[in-house]
């Protein structure tokens, strides 16, 4: 007999499944269909043999290693960073006064218009990927850890003084456990762009890396291999993206 939870978590992977479904459908009805060419939009088939040689062939496994170890390197920078300087922010007004502006300014600026100078200042290996990613989500974190610890209830602040509680202590004691939940998922919101602005860290000064190769493939016009490096980064991202789901799930069940 099939206990309720595993009914519930197999709907739950089946409708996960639906969309990936829906767009591989039409992938291959429109590729088959012959009304594009297989130039701008290769088969399912095409993109599935690429991916085969990619990994068998071209030594795949080291640029996925080298990619996957640029993001995590700048997100965890972006992370022991921003999370300090968020919480502060939504906590302490003066704070919020003199980060947000800034932060407000900063991120509105276009990344790729920093890669130049990231090569300029730090050469052109692993670190100045590693700014540039740095860049696309440092910024953006501080501001939803500030929003996650102004989510706070006030009276968890209240509670604490009057069970006399110093102002130090409210920072480590209050603020931090209670904001926990949200600066999770504010993290598993920035390892998201992290790995978005891998293909622009790895546009210029590269000779390894997914991001590289899909330029690489897209210099020669081999199409179903820069299908095969998306899917790759999106692979690579919804695994880490499921990683901050579980660990939400395991650390904070009572908030479900």
């Amino acid at each position: 007999m099939i206990s309720p939870w595993l009914k519930h978590r197999g709907s739950q992977l089946l409708f996960a499944a639906v969309p990936f479904v829906l767009v591989i459908v039409a992938w291959v009805l429109l590729s088959g269909s012959g009304l594009v060419n297989e130039t701008f939009l290769p088969s399912v088939v095409q993109v599935g043999r690429s991916l085969w040689e990619v990994f068998t062939q071209d030594d795949y496994l080291k640029d996925v290693w080298v990619s996957s170890y640029r993001v995590s390197g700048a997100f965890v920078l972006s992370v022991l960073l921003a999370v300090p300087l968020g919480l502060l922010a939504g906590f302490a007004k003066p704070a919020k006064e003199a980060i947000e502006p800034f932060v407000g300014f900063v991120r509105y600026l276009p990344v790729p218009a920093f890669v130049p100078l990231c090569i300029l200042w730090f050469g052109l290996g692993d670190l100045a990927k590693i700014a540039v990613i740095f860049l696309g989500t440092f910024f953006q974190l501080i501001l939803l850890v500030a929003d996650a610890a102004r989510e706070v209830p006030k009276e968890y602040f209240e509670a604490a003084l009057a069970l006399g509680a110093k102002q130090g202590q409210l920072f480590s004691r209050v603020l931090w456990p209670a904001s926990l939940p949200g600066v999770v998922n504010s993290c598993r919101t920035a390892v998201g762009w992290a790995w978005t602005y891998l293909v622009v860290a790895e546009i210029a000064g590269a000779t390894s890396g997914v991001g590289f190769r899909i330029m690489e493939a897209q210099r020669f016009i081999a199409t179903p291999k820069i299908f095969a490096g998306i899917v790759v980064i999106g692979v690579l991202g919804l695994a880490t993206d499921m990683g901050f789901s579980a660990l939400y799930r395991w650390k904070f069940s009572w908030r479900q």
